[in-house]
Order: C-alpha cells, then sequence, then structure tokens
C-alpha cells in the first residue's frame, strides 16, 4: 500500500443524500449545505451523504472517513470503507456514501476528514448552529 501514489481529490462535498442511479452510475447530491440548524442538543440527524472523487490514484487503498467537532478537536465518529482498487492512474473515480444517524453533540464547526492509509487527504467543513424556537411553538 505504501508504493500507491497519493490520489489527487477533485471534490469532497458533504449533503444530505447521494444517490446513484443504477443504470449510469451517475450521482446526484441531494441537499448541499455548510450548516444545519439544531434547537437542542445533543442533535440528531436523520441522514448524510458524502461524496468525493479522485484521480491520478492506482493500487490499493484504504480510506476512513472522520467527523471532527473543530471547536473542541474532538473525534464524533469515524467510519472505514471497504479497500478500493484503483487500476489506471488516468482514471476518474468517484464515491458516494450515505451516512445514516449522526449525533451531533454541541453547536459550532464540524468537518469531515477523508483519510487514506492513515494521511488526511482532503477535509470538508461544515457549522452546526443552535436556533431559538418561533414564538408560540
Amino acid at each position: 500500500m505504501t508504493d500507491s501514489p497519493t490520489p489527487s481529490i477533485q471534490a469532497f462535498l458533504v449533503c444530505d443524500s447521494v444517490i446513484e442511479d443504477s443504470l449510469t452510475k451517475k450521482k446526484s447530491l441531494i441537499g448541499l449545505f455548510t450548516h444545519l440548524q439544531a434547537m437542542s442538543f445533543p442533535f440528531q440527524h436523520q441522514q448524510l451523504g458524502l461524496y468525493f472523487c479522485l484521480t491520478d490514484a492506482e493500487g490499493i487503498y484504504h480510506f476512513d472517513i472522520d467527523l471532527m467537532h473543530v471547536n473542541t478537536d474532538q473525534l464524533v465518529c469515524r467510519a472505514s470503507l471497504p479497500e478500493i482498487v484503483v487500476g489506471d492512474r488516468l482514471q476518474i473515480a468517484d464515491f458516494g456514501i450515505n451516512v445514516p444517524a449522526l449525533l451531533f453533540p454541541l453547536p459550532g464547526r464540524y468537518e469531515f476528514r477523508l483519510r487514506m492509509n492513515g494521511r488526511v487527504i482532503a477535509q470538508k467543513d461544515f457549522n452546526v448552529i443552535q436556533v431559538t424556537p418561533p414564538a408560540g411553538i
């Protein structure tokens, strides 16, 4: 694995869900966002989608995705992906992952970190904002 070149990340995005067409393998990203709103904490978000696209890769790769609460540098969760085999450095490979029921402990800035063979190769941050319920609710 150490001989595999470090891929070039073309995109790393967070959304509500990723849908993949079964025939064309094209991916649709639904509900791209830069922030989430919650009235109370801990806050459970039903589902998040992650999309990443890479090129200049060849070999076998092990990817992990960490969700960090940036304000406290706390690891919220980690997911390991199945090994990915890329046969050609000229190939463009993209991946969509749906993560069910994430729990955000506090408001603040969060960051997904894409790690390849243990090294961070891409980051995507967003804010989770505490909002006050409208009057009368």
